[in-house]
């Protein structure tokens, strides 16, 4: 009658354990970098919707002097219109149309770098009214983290 382990029993369970720990630790790093990329996309709409928000506000809030087409960092400074920083032209204040956490003095994604954001005119080619005159539109463009551009550092954080 055996009644002890022997040592190659012993390993063979170790080792069973320790393969069954490295599948589920790739695993939840996936789960980890699903997460984070959801929660990225969630984000960016979300900045997007409040960016549009603002213009329809009230009259006289366009996102005119925002539009200068190329890419800018999402900063308290270039934000003030969703975070509530900025004032109406009668002087009331707007109020917060995005409430995030700010961080080192700007709107960061998951791995810890800032959002960016591009308003851009895009005129319609009729006006719809007769006039044959164009409209004027704005369309927002939100940049997505893109975790295959970061460094393998930046990916392993």
């Amino acid at each position: 009658m055996k009644k002890a382990f022997t040592l190659v029993e012993l390993l063979v369970v170790v080792g069973m354990i320790a393969v069954l720990m490295g599948a589920m630790t790739v695993s939840v790093k996936n789960a980890q970098n699903r997460g984070r990329t959801s929660k990225a996309t969630q984000e960016a709409k979300e900045i997007t919707n409040a960016i549009l928000a603002y213009e329809q506000y009230a009259v006289g809030h366009t996102l005119e002097k925002y539009a200068n087409g190329s890419w800018s960092d999402c900063t308290e400074g270039s934000m003030k219109m969703i975070l509530g920083g900025e004032k109406g032209a009668s002087g009331e204040a707007i109020p917060v149309l995005y409430n995030a956490a700010i961080v080192g003095g700007s709107l960061r994604d998951p791995w810890g770098r800032p959002y960016q954001f591009m308003i851009q005119k895009s005129a319609s080619l009729s006006s719809g009214d007769g006039t044959g005159m164009g409209s004027v539109n704005f369309k927002t463009s939100p940049a997505l983290p893109n975790f295959f551009r970061l460094t393998d550092k930046e990916r392993s954080e």
